[in-house]
């Protein structure tokens, strides 16, 4: 008898392994770099330690004082329409609506609060 992943549709643990090592390649093969969480969290840290950003501990009370909610996502990248590393975020308020909260990432400063209607 199958077991019981294979028997609702949930690949095996090779199956799933040689599907990550198959789009691995295939990212590597057309030249786009693999999201690396670990990666991303080290550049962060790189860029507070050399002063080129704030740390969140003094960034998620600005998202607070001006969107109250629950972070429900974070992203750190640098954009050339600002010239800065900037803080994009999503909180959910208290009514359940989604915002995005882009702060500059140097300053702390407010470029963008919206409503997320994506």
């Amino acid at each position: 008898m199958p077991a019981l992943s294979a028997q609702i549709g949930i690949p095996s643990v090779s199956s799933r392994h040689a599907l990550l090592v198959g789009a691995a390649a295939l990212a590597a093969m057309l030249g786009i770099e693999a999201a690396r969480p670990d990666a991303d969290a080290d550049r962060a840290r790189r860029l507070v330690q050399q002063g080129a950003i704030l740390p969140l501990a003094e960034i998620l009370p600005r998202v607070q004082a001006v969107q109250a909610g629950t972070l429900i996502e974070l992203e750190l990248h640098y954009e050339r329409e600002h010239d800065a590393y900037v803080y994009e975020m999503e909180v959910l308020d208290a009514d359940g609506r989604l915002w995005e909260v882009e702060l500059d990432a140097t300053t702390g400063e407010l470029i963008e609060v919206e409503p997320d209607d994506d």
